[in-house]
């Protein structure tokens, strides 16, 4: 304590030993304390439900971002763990005529110490073993700013691609929504589907054309007296009974039928495949029931639709980047060029705007001014306005933004909403405004907004591995021919 020396020598200390300079600084310090009184902190204030609930929700943000770091140094525990046992078994004299490989002595080693299962274990593994591949998802982990979970769904569904096509996939996917906010789930997944098709379209063709050799169908009962069954079958074919079903389960409902929809998905597709024909729907079958009297089995079942985007330069054979069976997934060129061609297949105009991909237009039959506002709508939206959700707009509610009838019934204050979130905004857990550039902006409970924008119908031309548009131009080499 040298602010305490006196600058006297030792010989000037008292009998006691103890310098007298600090014995008289320690009997000041103790007077000064009794004089002076202590004074309280101010109480602080009572935090709003809405302070609190951003406080938790940023407890949580932090929390996931180290957890993402953690995790990223789990997978390069992982690549050091493999180098010392790839080293380990170099060293290793063995005269097993089977030889075992480092990523199966650390893929038992992990599982036995840790009780993580062995196929996870193995993803991780491939994660950590190649660290060029994938070093845009090892410098994400390391920084938080992506899961291992997320990490790991684009190791597998990327093992068919060359490494070269994988950095500037995998920063797609990963890049947050069009609002900034981190994409959801269902975005992320659908960026992902969509990625790996356009940067392999002719591998992806050649397995599908290989799986569709395999197709088939197997059950097995469960457990509580059910049973389940799959069907492997080519995509459209999937979508459209997906579809049919669902439209014959609603129809059922309108016809008060008083099982539920997943009930009436279920019953209905083992009525068909068993007996050809669905039985009369349950509930009111009284003779004057307005609801039994409109159906009438079979007949009255909506045929299937099956729908896809075929962009015009993929149309024309121009460009091989994906089109999206709306609401279900990607598809090859190549497949989509086949579907759309197939003996039945009706066409339908969707003029898009060359610069955003917005919808400008539907083209359509119908007179009546209500269904073409429906159509109109449900065609920009393309899916469903709620942040985060990837629900089809055919599958969605029509919803005024401004409620009616303050807020008119016009396209301008119309958007297409799943139940779930249509539910969300009349509870007011949302708070729902539109913003500049046709924008909905949606603002939780807790604070935070996330905007939602219309459909881009041109993304897949504009995503990385679609590749640029064909030269067309005279002399150039001619290419796939048009199919039509």
């Amino acid at each position: 304590m040298p602010f305490l020396d006196s600058g006297r020598s030792a010989s000037d200390a008292t009998d006691g030993g103890i310098n007298p300079r600090i014995v008289w600084l320690l009997s000041h310090a103790r007077s000064g304390s009794r004089q002076v009184p202590r004074v309280r902190p101010e109480p602080r204030p009572p935090l709003s439900l809405l302070d609190e609930a951003e406080a938790v929700l940023s407890q949580i943000e932090r929390l996931e971002v180290h957890k993402a770091r953690l995790e990223g140094r789990i997978v390069d525990a992982y690549a050091a763990l493999h180098s010392v046992e790839e080293q380990h078994l170099s060293q290793l004299v063995t005269s097993s005529p089977v030889p075992i490989t480092a990523h199966q002595v650390v893929t038992q080693e992990v599982a036995c110490a840790t009780g993580v299962g062995a196929a996870e274990v193995a993803r991780r593994l491939e994660l950590a073993t190649a660290p060029r591949r994938h070093r845009v998802l090892r410098e994400r982990l390391r920084a938080g700013s992506v899961s291992l979970h997320r990490a790991l769904r684009i190791v597998v569904e990327t093992r068919m691609l060359a490494d070269d096509a994988l950095p500037d996939l995998e920063a797609t996917v990963l890049a947050p929504a069009r609002d900034g906010s981190i994409s959801s789930h269902r975005l992320f997944g659908e960026r992902l589907r969509r990625c790996v098709r356009a940067a392999d379209p002719r591998g992806h063709e050649e397995r599908r054309q290989a799986a569709t050799a395999r197709r088939t169908v197997f059950g097995r009962l469960v457990e509580d007296g059910m049973g389940t069954f799959t069907v492997v079958a080519p995509a459209e074919r999937v979508v459209g009974v997906l579809d049919r079903v669902d439209a014959m389960a609603r129809a059922a409902r309108a016809a008060r039928d008083a099982r539920t929809l997943d009930q009436l998905r279920s019953d209905l597709l083992c009525d068909l495949v068993l007996f050809g024909a669905v039985a009369e729907p349950e509930g009111d079958r009284s003779a004057g029931s307005a609801g039994s009297a409109s159906w009438s089995g079979l007949s009255d079942a909506p045929p299937a639709a099956v729908r896809i985007v075929v962009p015009f330069e993929v149309a024309a054979g121009l460009s091989d980047a994906p089109c999206e069976l709306t609401g279900h997934g990607w598809v090859t060129a190549a497949h989509a060029r086949q579907i759309m061609t197939a003996p039945g297949s009706v066409w339908q105009r969707l003029a898009a705007d060359v610069d955003t991909g917005r919808a400008l237009e539907l083209s359509t039959e119908r007179y009546l001014p209500t269904p073409e506002m429906v159509a109109h709508v449900k065609a920009v939206d393309g899916v469903c306005r709620g942040p985060g959700c990837q629900v089809p707009a055919d599958r969605c509610d029509v919803d005024h933004l401004q409620p009616w009838p303050t807020g008119r019934t016009h396209v301008s204050n119309l958007d297409s909403l799943s139940r779930g979130c249509h539910n969300g905004k009349t509870s007011r857990v949302w708070n729902v405004r539109r913003v500049a550039d046709e924008g909905i902006s949606w603002t939780s409970l807790a604070g935070r907004e996330y905007i939602t924008y219309p459909k881009d119908w041109r993304g897949p031309l504009r995503g990385p591995g679609s590749g640029p548009t064909r030269d067309v131009s005279p002399g150039s080499p001619p290419g796939d021919p048009p199919p039509f």
